[in-house]
């Protein structure tokens, strides 16, 4: 895996539009640490068989400028990656090197009082974010977190509050999914409308059957979970409603490459699972493309999901999660 990492400016109220700072230009013993309202980890897109992180930089500074850390993610395309399973593991391989990073480099910024609205500068929290298939690939890394954590009993081992002084919380707080497929078989027969399903690499790196096609979808692989949850865990285990951070789903209208449908099935079943929030935003004249070209130049995608970040944030401030990742 192959990330980009970039901290704001030292100077939160600087008008210099270079902002961002790549990790490999600095040392972290060469200044303090630098606080921030939490982490932006995004995971790019490209059809699983091409894309690099460096192509997706513009995504940092809007991010940047509100005091937020960013991280790009890069992971092994088709057919250097031969399954779905090893773009995810590459995707967590670089969410567990960036606790290291985030561990030498910040500090997270102190909580705000909700009654004062949100001034700048109190924690949000860290949301994983992808476009197209990095949506796809980081919602299916999130779903095997969330079962990872199911397995785990002993929920002192869980990170429930954000202690000031103490390690960076890197838990996710937010999931936003751009344009994603989130099921796999239901995109391979939109594929085959558009007559690219033989060439496409979403057919070889999830499975080529429609078995495995229903195991790369995070969608049903969350279903499945539920309906082991429901079949009889252990009382001391969390549950996936408690394990599940808020999630947005964001899909332009006009969208030729990966319908809007994938969303709408996607928040309808995501639902059904008793989700705390599973929120989802249409954007009309908005295609493929346009949603990412929004995070990086300005748009209503990227008003749309900052206006929702910060409205779960000021939420999060007045209720209190069960527990979290």
């Amino acid at each position: 895996s192959s990330f980009f990492f970039f901290l704001p400016s030292y100077d939160n109220h600087s008008n210099d539009e270079n902002t961002a700072s790549d990790i490999h230009s600095q040392s972290s013993d060469s200044y303090n640490k630098t606080s921030v309202r939490g982490t932006i980890f995004f995971v790019h897109g490209g059809a699983w068989g091409s894309g690099q992180p460096w192509m997706y930089r513009l995504v940092a500074p809007v991010f940047l400028k509100l005091n937020f850390a960013v991280v790009v993610v890069g992971y092994r395309t088709y057919p250097e990656a031969q399954t779905i399973d090893d773009q995810c593991e590459d995707v967590r391989s670089a969410w567990d090197k960036c606790e290291h990073v985030l561990n030498d480099l910040v500090v997270p910024a102190k909580r705000r009082d909700s009654s004062v609205g949100d001034d700048g500068t109190g924690w949000v929290g860290n949301m994983i974010c992808g476009h197209s298939s990095g949506a796809h690939v980081a919602l299916l890394m999130l779903v095997n977190m969330i079962g990872e954590k199911m397995k785990n009993t002993d929920h002192t081992t869980m990170p429930m509050t954000h202690h000031i002084g103490q390690k960076y919380p890197w838990v996710p707080d937010y999931f936003v999914g751009l344009s994603g497929p989130y099921d796999i078989s239901n995109h391979f027969d939109f594929e085959g409308g558009r007559g690219v399903e033989q060439i496409s690499p979403m057919k070889p790196i999830c499975g080529h059957s429609r078995e495995n096609f229903d195991r790369a979808s995070p969608v049903k692989r969350l279903l499945s979970l539920f309906g082991k949850q429901r079949e009889g865990a252990a009382a001391t285990s969390p549950t996936i409603q408690q394990l599940t951070p808020p999630i947005l789903l964001v899909h332009g209208i006009e969208d030729s490459t990966v319908p809007f449908t994938a969303t709408s099935d996607a928040g309808r079943l995501l639902r059904s699972c008793g989700l705390k929030q599973c929120d989802e935003i249409y954007l009309e004249e908005t295609n493929h493309q346009d949603v990412i070209m929004h995070f990086m130049l300005g748009g209503p995608a990227k008003d749309s999901v900052l206006n929702w970040l910060l409205q779960c944030s000021q939420q999060k401030k007045t209720t209190q999660f069960q527990s979290r990742l």
